[in-house]
């Protein structure tokens, strides 16, 4: 039992030399800069080369498991999150499903340790392994919602700079170029380089309806694609687009206004009347018991 105890002493130790030496290697190399998302960031803290040796860690472990996953449907899904929440962070495939792994070992050794039975556990780390995901569904929901905002300023510009003559490649070049950044005006730029790259309109606009969950943004793409395959014209296309964009966001609001009296319910129920109720009839209660 003692020689068990003192080989594995012997391999953590291994590992935490391996990694301090590695961290060694990349404070000292150009690793650091090309892995840090502003090089022009980097200021040589420790917490910031911390940082990408974590990383480092995580992304080689993810991508072990990555090429190892046979399950087709599971791989699309898992692209597909990870567009839709836009990469946040810098996030890779292969370090997404490293954090899937640190958080399924974190959830089973934590519930095999409180003694619930080793099936709790499995499940138990299950459920932790879909963390990753959680955060994704949140911070595409966020992205979705700045998405929406911005789509009737951009159709506007839109209209403006293929009203003043330029093609729609050129107009969504300008508006990218001249826009503040923004999920809408990253995906427009992500449609302008596929173009240059030799797709065609069309293929770059499916690719972006893919990409996003927004209704409006998928009837913007169906609309444009629509409108170059008949050869009308664009401009008086995103004309009507965006009257109906800011149509249907109104109806929007308005059906979202209708349900906060619902909502409201369960607060002043719950909450509100008890407490008006104490205010109004506690003191007639106290009185009489002082009687």
């Amino acid at each position: 039992m003692v020689f068990l105890d003192w080989i594995l002493a012997g391999c953590y130790g291994s590992c935490a030399a391996l990694v301090y030496l590695w961290y060694e290697e990349i404070k000292s190399s150009w690793l650091a800069w090309r892995k840090l998302d502003s090089p022009a960031g980097f200021d040589g803290k420790g917490w910031q080369l911390f940082q990408v040796v974590i990383r480092g860690l995580i992304s080689d472990l993810g991508a072990n498991l990555w090429r190892r996953l046979g399950w087709q449907k599971l791989r699309q899904d898992s692209l597909h999150r990870l567009a839709a929440a836009g990469y946040p962070a810098g996030l890779t495939i292969q370090e997404l499903w490293g954090w899937r792994c640190i958080a399924a070992a974190g959830g089973l050794a934590l519930l095999y340790l409180l003694r619930s039975g080793p099936l709790l556990a499995v499940f138990g780390g299950y459920l932790c392994s879909r963390l990753p995901y959680f955060w994704l569904t949140t911070a595409g929901s966020k992205r979705e919602a700045a998405i929406r905002r911005a789509l009737p300023a951009v159709l506007d510009l839109l209209v403006i700079c293929t009203g003043a003559g330029l093609t729609f490649d050129a107009a969504v070049a300008v508006i990218v170029e001249k826009s503040q950044p923004n999920p809408l005006i990253d995906e427009l730029r992500l449609v302008l380089h596929h173009m240059r790259m030799g797709d065609s309109r069309q293929e770059a606009l499916r690719r972006m309806s893919v990409r996003t969950r927004d209704p409006d943004v998928k009837s913007v793409c169906a609309t444009l694609i629509q409108a170059d395959q008949l050869g009308t014209s664009i401009s008086s296309t995103l004309v009507l687009l965006a009257n109906q964009i800011r149509i249907s966001q109104g109806q929007r609001a308005e059906a979202r206004a209708n349900q906060a009296p619902v909502k409201l319910l369960f607060p002043l129920v719950f909450f509100i009347f008890p407490s008006l109720l104490v205010v109004l009839f506690g003191p007639v209660f106290l009185g009489g018991r002082i009687q």
